[in-house]
């Protein structure tokens, strides 16, 4: 297999599609820095599976796009094509299910946004399948067979596991480390389903012990709440008189509690008047001590303003005198500076004029010595241009003979070339013949095959079973949507009904909480209990008009009514009704008058036994007699809302109570009603609905399970398919191979003689020429040395006459600075004596002004400290004046303080009196409450239990009641060490433990899968470490071969590091170190090499795998770069060594290197930012030349 183009386009520099072919065994990449060249690298790299845009020098993948310059817009999608041959190569071929054919192109591309596809042979993979197509050839994106800039000298660095990569990809590892990694992948999720599994397993046991400990608390809560019932019982009863006790005891203490509230309300009262009178006076003493302070602080500012005045006057004259005295030190320094700058200027002229005879001779000295150094230097030049020709020639005639030594060498490698190439074609020929034979029988054989799982594929494509499937989703589908509805429509009545049920069936709650005596918060509302019959109901509208004004009125049930309330006579109703059978034309009819009792199911009110409903129409002469007839406290309601009473007749409109609670009970009953029938249909609807969708789910999973046995079938038919296919196409394009190769023999045969023939002739003239250039260069030498000598001394005397006019040049320069010196001190004294008459004029004029104005300071004086004296006396006397207000201010708020903490006292004791009134208030109706709610209770324990009568039996005798509370307390203590009782654990233990039986086989069929998935890992690790193991001897054989031969000596392997962590049968996972020792030198580490010596040692490491494992082709971007030429030499031998197992292109900038190279491809940059190819056949170059 060998690399036949690559193809980019839009990628980094390459702009256009640009298509590199590869055609020869060596193909080198050259051109100018910054013109792209590596940029072909990063292409290989990046269509291979590169990931890391840092790696790619870039700093998102999207950067690979070519970017647009000046006058050319951007690209929006970047694309690379690598297209190999051979690919059906039995020994360096691919073996993967996407290798169909004997060409394979993988292509690349990637958008603005970063995403990336790839391609192979037009369909559209997977990175990861990329990456498994070429697992075991020797490439990869990070592969040792593309070398980038600078990676050569990093090989050499590289950590113990990053050698130990290379190791395994010429090994051939990868392959067999992916299949590992997957099978550890199996092994990994099935160990998780084990742990997932047992945890389940255990917790359920844990839920199956659990239910049988409730189980067993279940029984016991039912022993123990059963005693405990009929003890609360009694112990109820007893609680009853407590309350009563409790009850009697707050009224007496109320009555003493009033009397003590209105004695301390007189007493603050009183303390109130006394604090109002006594805080006028206090108000009045502030303002008088608020006055006399700003009296006193305006004086004190009018002081302050008086010292400021009179000290600042002072300051003033002081600094006057201070003034003086400096300006007279001033006008003396100035007098002494004109002195001494007048005595300066004598001296520096006379220095002046004597130094400027010297500096005229100097100067006319220096003149003759440059003239006679530059004709000097004009002979010298003269002889250096002679030096500088000879020198050329010399490099011309030295650069033609290595020139014509490496084409040498390279012709003898084509002849041993073709030698190998003649004996491979006649070896080829005689195997053809033998092959033939026995591929045509093998291809009827595939052929036939072909046709058996064609058959079995088309029996097995049938899709019957997949139109029964997909309509038997489709109806459980319908099953489950149907099913969905019906459980929707079934929650909103639920709901609906547990809504109405309780707003209907809705019980108060009874707070045992304190209250005053006026708070009636804690009773029961009559809108809260009221219910009404099913006869009610249909009165509701009318019955909401009369009671609607009392739905908030509070139900207070007094204790010696209460049992004449629960219970009323029988005759007291009779003769109730008596009093209305009124005879004649003008009563009403008795069937037609219908009792309140009859109406409301609750409360029981003593109201409602005087009160009736009468379903008749009256009119309102009728309604009027009526009422005459009533001579007591009854009341008749009419179902047109007419209240009729011994008062008169009122309809209940005016009432004024808009209440509708009776109609939307009434209203709600009925509906709950409803709710209950189709609650009942939508449950047996429900319940069938599950039933047949159960029944079609379980037809929809065997369909499932038999359309997955015939997948399955399908898939393996089908491998096997595409297999055979395989095989057949693989052996068609051999057979075809095979015959153009007979076909074809005789041309290349023909082709071969005249290529040796070729080889030989230009041996001869290599040869020739070698001798010519030898010759040539001997009679050079003498010449060129001769000039060299000639040169050399012109040198020396030119040196020597520069010596001369330096020293020259440094005196003159010396006497010129000087001079120039002297004139710059001139001009800055002069300077110095003009200042300084200057500030003398000064000094005298400011002096005389400071003088008169430190007169007129001084006659202001006097007056300035007679008004600050005057303004210290006022503010003393203002100052006593308001410390008198101040301690007046202060006793009366003395007194006031005192005041008001009686009254504070006074009003704590009347609010302490106040809280303690209101709790007995509180403690009384909590009491009275409290024995109602006791009462209560016991009636629903008891319903024959009547509590005035209980009552008035504790006011003749006091009872006697047996304490209960230590067996209360252990009944309840055994019932809370129960905690929460399952009263449906039995049920629930034996659904556990139906689903826990099975997990038992589960468990055994994942931990026989785990035991067999380590069987293949650790024979694929067996595998793995005689492939590594044989692949590093072999590695170290050849590196220590090579670099022997590129060194000319030394010693070079690989070895395994000792790594503590590893077991000693993991010994062989350990990473690697390269150890070298070029001859002659004693030191094997790696550090102290040279840049050279390292390039050298890593280039034997690659091209030892390489020998070990050949990858298609191998990419080398400036490995020469720190080679010298000699290492240059070695470096192409080396390529040479490897050409034809090899297929080698690399990037050089190196004369030598390109030498070898059977094709140039030029890169170019003919528009800024765009990089364009140019190539060369050097073998059709030199047949042009030569022509």
């Amino acid at each position: 297999m060998r690399l036949k183009s690559l193809k980019l386009a839009g990628f980094k520099s390459f702009a256009n599609p640009t298509t590199f072919t590869f055609k020869h065994d060596i193909t080198a990449i050259v051109g100018p820095n910054g013109c792209g060249k590596s940029n072909v690298i990063d292409a290989i790299r990046w269509v291979l599976g590169e990931t890391s845009a840092k790696q790619l020098r870039g700093g998102a993948m999207s950067d690979v796009i070519f970017a647009g310059v000046e006058g050319r817009a951007g690209k929006s999608l970047a694309s690379v094509e690598l297209t190999f041959e051979h690919t059906q190569d039995e020994t360096s071929g691919i073996r993967h299910a996407l290798n169909l054919y004997q060409e394979l192109t993988l292509r690349r591309q990637v958008t603005k946004d970063g995403k990336s596809d790839y391609f192979i042979n037009g369909q559209r993979v997977r990175r990861r399948d990329v990456v498994d197509v070429f697992l075991g050839t020797g490439l990869g994106a990070r592969s040792y067979a593309v070398i980038e800039q600078g990676m050569i000298g990093r090989i050499v660095d590289s950590s113990p596991m990053e050698l130990r990569s290379f190791i395994e990809e010429g090994a051939g590892v990868s392959r067999y480390q992916a299949r590992r990694d997957e099978t550890q992948k199996k092994l990994d999720e099935a160990r998780d389903n084990l742990e997932r599994l047992s945890d389940l397993q255990g917790e359920l046991k844990k839920q199956q012990r659990t239910l049988m400990r409730q189980a067993e608390s279940a029984k016991r809560y039912q022993e123990l709440s059963d005693e405990l019932a009929k003890i609360n019982k009694e112990d109820l009863l007893k609680r009853i008189f407590e309350a009563w006790q409790y009850h009697e005891h707050k009224k007496i203490q109320q009555v003493s509690s009033s009397e003590t509230l209105n004695a301390l309300e007189t007493v603050v009262n009183k303390a109130k008047v006394e604090l109002e009178r006594l805080s006028n006076k206090v108000a009045e003493g502030q303002w008088l001590k608020d006055d006399a302070r700003d009296k006193y602080h305006n004086a004190q500012m009018a002081e302050q303003t008086a010292q400021h005045n009179f000290y600042t006057l002072n300051q003033e004259l002081s600094q006057a005198d201070d003034k003086i005295q400096r300006l007279t030190l001033i006008k003396t320094e100035a007098q002494d500076g004109i002195e001494h700058a007048k005595k300066e200027l004598t001296k520096l002229n006379e220095e002046r004029a004597s130094i400027e005879p010297s500096l005229k001779v100097l100067g006319d000295q220096l003149t003759q010595k440059q003239a006679e150094l530059k004709q000097l230097q004009g002979n010298w030049q003269s002889i250096r241009d002679d030096v500088n020709t000879l020198q050329a020639q010399k490099n011309i005639l030295e650069n033609a003979q290595k020139l014509a030594e490496s084409q040498k060498s390279r012709v003898l490698a084509n002849r041993e070339k073709w030698i190998k190439k003649h004996n491979e074609l006649v070896l080829s020929f005689e195997s053809i013949g033998k092959e033939n034979s026995a591929d045509a029988d093998e291809l009827n054989r595939l052929a036939g095959e072909i046709k058996t799982l064609s058959l079995r594929q088309e029996s097995l494509a049938d899709d019957d079973d997949k139109d029964k499937l997909d309509e038997m989703t489709k109806t459980v589908q319908s099953l489950q949507s149907s099913h969905a509805t019906l459980e929707k429509r079934h929650t909103a009545l639920a709901s609906e009904y547990d809504i109405l049920h309780k707003m209907v069936h809705a019980k108060p709650k009874v707070e045992e909480t304190s209250a005053k005596a006026d708070d009636f918060s804690h009773l029961t509302r009559l809108k809260d209990v009221v219910r009404l019959s099913r006869q009610g109901e249909s009165f509701a509208g009318v019955l909401d008009e009369f009671l609607g004004f009392w739905m908030d009125a509070k139900i207070f049930d007094d204790l010696a009514l209460k049992a004449a309330l629960a219970a009323p006579s029988t005759k007291d109703k009779q003769a109730s009704r008596a009093i209305f059978k009124t005879g004649g034309g003008y009563g009403v009819n008795d069937s037609n008058l219908i009792a309140f009792g009859q109406l409301f199911d609750a409360p029981r009110l003593k109201l409602f036994d005087a009160c009736y409903l009468l379903d008749e129409e009256l009119d309102e002469q009728a309604l009027s007699r009526l009422s005459d007839q009533i001579t007591d406290g009854r009341l008749i309601l009419t179902k047109t809302g007419w209240l009729i009473g011994s008062f008169g007749v009122i309809h209940g409109s005016s009432f004024g109570a808009e209440s509708s609670l009776l109609s939307q009970k009434a209203e709600h009953s009925r509906r709950l009603g409803q709710l209950e029938d189709e609650l009942g249909a939508l449950e047996d609807e429900l319940e069938q609905s599950e039933k047949t969708l159960k029944t079609h789910t379980i037809q929809l999973e065997a369909l499932k399970i038999a359309q997955d046995e015939k997948s399955a079938q399908m898939a393996v038919v089908l491998s096997s398919l595409h297999k055979v296919q395989q095989a057949h196409t693989i052996l068609q394009a051999k057979i075809q191979t095979d015959a153009i190769k007979r076909e074809n023999f005789a041309k290349n045969k023909a082709a071969l003689d005249e290529e040796k023939e070729e080889i030989g002739s230009e041996l001869k003239v290599l040869e020739s020429q070698i001798a010519d250039g030898i010759q040539q260069l001997s009679e050079h030498l003498p010449r060129f040395e001769s000039a060299q000598n000639t040169m050399t001394a012109m040198t020396k005397s030119m040196d020597e006459l520069n010596a001369q006019v330096k020293a020259l040049t440094d005196e003159h320069q010396g006497l010129q600075l000087k001079n120039s010196t002297l004139a710059q001190a001139l001009t800055h004294t002069q300077r110095l004596l003009e200042l300084a008459q200057k500030n003398l004029s000064q000094a005298e004029t400011d002096i005389q002004a400071v003088k008169d104005n430190e007169k007129n300071l001084t006659a202001k004086l006097p007056q300035l400290e007679a008004a600050f004296k005057d303004a210290k006396a006022q503010t003393a006397a203002l100052k006593i004046i308001s410390e008198e207000h101040e301690a007046a201010a202060k006793a009366l708020q003395l007194m006031q303080v005192k005041l008001q903490e009686n009254l504070t006292e006074a009003h704590t004791n009347f609010a302490k009196a106040q809280t303690e009134a209101a709790q007995i208030t509180a403690d009384t109706a909590v009491g009275k409450s409290r024995l109602i709610d006791l009462g209560d209770e016991m009636m629903r324990i008891d319903e024959g239990f009547n509590l005035p009568s209980m009552l008035a039996d504790f006011r003749a005798k006091t009872p006697k009641f047996k304490d209960n509370t230590a067996r209360i307390d252990t009944i309840k203590a055994d019932i809370a060490k129960l905690g929460a009782v399952n009263l449906a654990a039995a049920q629930e233990l034996a659904e556990l433990e139906e689903r826990v039986s099975p997990m038992d086989i589960q468990i055994n069929d994942i931990t026989e899968s785990m035991a067999k998935l380590k069987d293949a890992i650790s024979a694929i690790d067996e595998k793995t470490k005689a492939l590594f193991l044989s692949a590093l001897d072999a590695v170290n054989a050849e590196l220590n071969s090579l670099f022997t031969k590129v060194f000319g000596g030394g010693q070079a392997s690989l070895a395994l590091i000792n790594d503590e962590n590893l077991s000693k049968a993991d010994k062989w996972r350990a990473g690697l170190v390269l150890m070298a020792q070029p001859k002659g030198k004693k030191n094997s580490r790696l550090a102290v090499l040279s840049g050279g010596e390292k390039t050298l040692t890593a280039l034997s490491l690659i091209f030892a795998i390489f020998k070990q494992h050949p990858a298609p082709f191998c990419v080398l971007d400036e490995v020469d770069a720190p080679l010298d030429d000699a290492n240059v030499g070695r470096f192409t031998s080396l390529i040479h060594e490897l050409a034809d197992s090899v297929q080698f292109i690399f990037i050089s900038h190196n004369k030598l290197a390109m030498q070898i190279a059977d094709e140039l491809k030029g890169i170019t940059m003919p528009t800024a930012g765009i990089s364009s190819l140019v190539t060369v056949n050097l073998e059709e170059a030199e047949k042009y030349i030569e022509s």
